[in-house]
């Protein structure tokens, strides 16, 4: 990162706390740099009365630290996500609402540019929104496994397979933050009780460890056992994505976002033509959403 003459470099840790990072995109170089030397790093607070907190880089800690809900409690100030259970133990959110795809991919009139997330998509909820911008992102960042997956239309265990793909490529909220309720370790480091930890669901997802070439989209990477045979040669044994976080407290609004997520992806590919960029995005200024503040997109035949 550029700086001036007579100042410090930024060091990666310190980068990851500042939105302006992610003006270009995720910093996965970053991520994996820190993930190689200190997977667990401590980040100092940057807004006033911020105690700062260890991040948390590597899958195998990130999914420790989920599992483990008797040593690590969501954090009550970090902003909610997605939707969570009410009193009477129901998640506040409609399972039973029909996904709008048809009517979304509609809206993307033919050779016409449209903005996917202020135009097509603005009235839906952020981390939703964000989801589908992020599925959308990935057929145009890979215009060949588009062209596959609109050669295999019916292939629904492709087309499933994509949908978890597209969710650990993107993963919408990038790191969630706990408590830690009593003195633990999270690779080889020690934590104390009331110590905060920022778990990076995006480093996860992007773990080589657990994801060969993490930064391809690879729609056939979460096929079934049972068709294990046709996975790309390399991608070795499906581990499940963290983007929904994992265990006790998994979020709630993940069957809603798949949902949503193949929903859209079906009609897009039932439309003749393509879906084609249309400009340059504009990226969340954030260092926990990942999404678009404008995703220019045209339909084209």
């Amino acid at each position: 990162m550029a700086h001036r003459r007579d100042a410090p470099p930024v060091s990666d840790a310190d980068a990851l706390a500042s939105p302006d990072t992610y003006a270009l995109g995720v910093p996965y170089d970053r991520l994996e740099r820190l993930r190689a030397r200190t997977p667990v790093v401590w980040q100092e607070g940057r807004p006033a009365g911020d105690p700062g907190a260890w991040a948390v880089l590597r899958y195998v800690d990130v999914r420790s630290a989920l599992a483990h809900a008797e040593l690590f409690a969501p954090d009550p100030a970090e902003p909610r996500h997605g939707p969570v259970t009410g009193a009477a133990g129901d998640p506040d959110l409609p399972i039973d609402m029909e996904p709008p795809a048809r009517s979304l991919v509609a809206r993307m009139r033919p050779e016409e540019p449209a903005d996917f997330v202020g135009e097509v998509t603005a009235e839906l909820p952020e981390t939703l929104r964000n989801t589908l911008a992020g599925g959308v992102y990935a057929l145009l960042r890979s215009p060949e496994q588009y062209a596959r997956l609109r050669a295999a239309p019916g292939d629904d265990d492709l087309l499933d397979a994509a949908v978890e793909e597209m969710l650990r490529w993107w993963t919408p909220v990038m790191r969630v933050r706990r408590v830690v309720l009593r003195a633990t370790s999270v690779g080889g480091v020690p934590l104390l009780a009331g110590e905060r930890v920022s778990l990076w669901l995006t480093a996860a997802n992007h773990d080589e460890d657990a994801f060969p070439e993490p930064g391809r989209f690879v729609p056939d990477r979460f096929l079934p056992a049972s068709l294990a045979a046709q996975r790309p040669q390399g991608t070795g044994p499906v581990r499940p994505h963290l983007c929904f976080g994992h265990a006790a407290h998994a979020c709630l609004g993940g069957t809603l976002a798949r949902v949503h997520l193949r929903a859209l992806l079906s009609a897009l590919l039932d439309r003749p033509g393509r879906l084609v960029p249309a400009g340059e995005p504009v990226r969340l200024r954030s260092s926990s959403r990942h999404g678009f503040e404008r995703l220019p997109v045209r339909w084209t035949a």
